[in-house]
């Protein structure tokens, strides 16, 4: 059976991969760890918006010696997970008709995107915060209660995520995570504005408000995990696909 080919641009999954996990690490004790050619991270604690406990890295570009590994790792019976399968094109039609042939359903394809620093930024707006007590942590997660986000208060403090948030007619109204826990490199780990107030350039005062940062921090590249809905204000602000991720599940 042919392998994936490796992949350009791996310092950005890196990138990705180091960051995300640090977030999980701290705030709710999820663990990392490496088997050969596969991440796994194992979630301890339940996560917002996350229904599985393991996810399964696929950083080996065989799909047979992957699965071997993932049917090795020790799972209990009832713990659900995926798998994501990181590749350089948009589209890779063998990388599905392998994984499938394996036991795997596709779910989705995300695109890694990176920008290189330093960019010029406009003055920024006067309402977007960077975070700088735990008071500010609650008064900014009442107002995006409203749409069941929140940012991690176990967050506050951790000298590689800084949070900020957007404020306006006296609430938090959206929010975004930079992560530097990688040397040079910036993950942008959350954009969020809540529904009422999107459409009025909040999302991108707050990408410029973490532009500002990562470029007084010395960073040289931003990378995100970008969503169908902020594609367009990253691909405006200069970002650039990178690599891309496929997400797999068992079938049942």
């Amino acid at each position: 059976m042919p392998t994936t080919p490796l992949i350009p641009n791996k310092w950005a999954i890196d990138a990705l991969i180091r960051s995300y996990n640090h977030v999980y690490q701290v705030a709710y004790h999820s663990r990392y760890e490496q088997l050969g050619g596969v991440g796994v991270s194992r979630y301890k604690n339940k996560i917002p918006g996350v229904p599985f406990q393991l996810e399964f890295l696929a950083l080996e570009p065989d799909p047979v010696a992957v699965c071997a590994r993932i049917n090795s790792y020790p799972r209990k019976p009832n713990e659900k997970y995926v798998l994501n399968v990181f590749h350089s094109e948009p589209t890779q039609p063998e990388v599905k008709t392998q994984y499938q042939s394996l036991g795997y359903e596709f779910v989705e394809t995300a695109m890694i995107m990176g920008l290189s620093l330093p960019i010029r930024t406009s003055r920024g707006w006067t309402h977007v915060h960077k975070i700088g007590a735990p008071e500010e942590i609650e008064f900014a997660n009442k107002g995006l209660a409203l749409g069941g986000e929140h940012i991690p208060e176990k967050t506050f403090g951790d000298p590689h995520i800084i949070n900020f948030y957007a404020q306006l007619e006296h609430r938090a109204v959206g929010w975004t995570q930079l992560v530097t826990v990688c040397d040079g490199i910036g993950y942008l780990n959350q954009l969020y504005t809540l529904p009422v107030y999107r459409r009025r350039g909040i999302g991108t005062r707050l990408l410029r408000r973490a532009h500002q940062e990562a470029n007084h921090l010395g960073l040289r590249h931003m990378v995100l995990l970008a969503s169908e809905m902020g594609m367009s204000l990253y691909r405006r602000a200069g970002y650039k696909p990178l690599a891309y991720l496929s997400v797999f599940r068992p079938q049942e």
